[in-house]
């Protein structure tokens, strides 16, 4: 059986800023809602979860180091490291 996969395109965004950084993934293009998307921070790396009725899938955002805060907000998630 063969199996396909459908990805839609994230757009990331990496900023810096003088006293540290910011990430930000639009997740729109998913079609869900912030209550179906967790988020897992470990060192350098964001583990995104989503589970929708309509999706289930896992994605990696790779960050420019560790320690950074997470907002999700509008489909909108923000990782963030201040100094």
């Amino acid at each position: 059986m063969d199996a396909q996969t459908e990805r839609s395109p994230l757009h990331v965004s990496h900023t810096d800023h003088d006293d540290g950084w910011t990430v930000a993934v639009d997740l729109d293009s998913l079609q869900v809602s912030d209550d179906h998307v967790t988020v897992d921070i470990i060192g350098t790396e964001a583990i995104v979860a989503v589970d929708a009725p309509h999706l289930q899938t896992e994605f990696d955002v790779d960050l420019p180091a560790a320690g950074a805060v997470q907002t999700l907000r509008n489909g909108v998630l923000t990782l963030s490291k201040r100094s």
